[in-house]
């Protein structure tokens, strides 16, 4: 057989199995979101819309989202892509001592970072007092010239 024809077929064939695996893997995400959605679930839409499921119509593939208290969307159940939902510990200690790292680590930074910040300011500081002296020096010679 000649190679230049193999070589295409087994790269179609690769291609094939990529789609294949791909769209497996998309229906299963599906499948996962749908099982999560229900009356009370966290949701968000398309287009960023946040609200919970307050009704699913699932003949006439609707959903009503209250974004608000007192404000309902309905919309297509298709529309759904997201369930949010919060990311608590079962321990609510673990919360306390993220917190404290978390404050710790700021610290540090902003200290470590005061001593760059001031050597960068007063650079700063030192680079636009020597561009205004050059500057000025470079106005009084055009004075200079254009007296002559």
């Amino acid at each position: 057989m000649d190679p230049m024809l193999v070589l295409p077929l087994v790269l179609l064939a690769v291609m094939g199995f990529m789609m294949w695996r791909g769209n497996k893997k998309r229906a299963a995400q599906q499948q996962e979101l749908r099982s999560k959605i229900g009356v009370g679930a966290e949701v968000m839409t398309q287009t960023g819309i946040y609200g919970t499921i307050t009704d699913i119509d699932e003949a006439n593939n609707v959903t009503t989202i209250e974004t608000t208290p007192g404000t309902s969307l309905r919309v297509h159940s298709t529309t759904i892509i997201n369930v949010v939902s919060p990311n608590v510990p079962d321990d609510a200690s673990a919360l306390s001592a993220d917190a404290e790292e978390l404050a710790k680590e700021q610290e540090e930074s902003k200290s470590a970072d005061a001593p760059a910040e001031a050597t960068a300011a007063a650079e700063a500081t030192a680079a636009s007092s020597e561009s205004g002296a050059r500057d000025a020096d470079e106005d009084d010679d055009k004075r200079s010239s254009d007296s002559k």
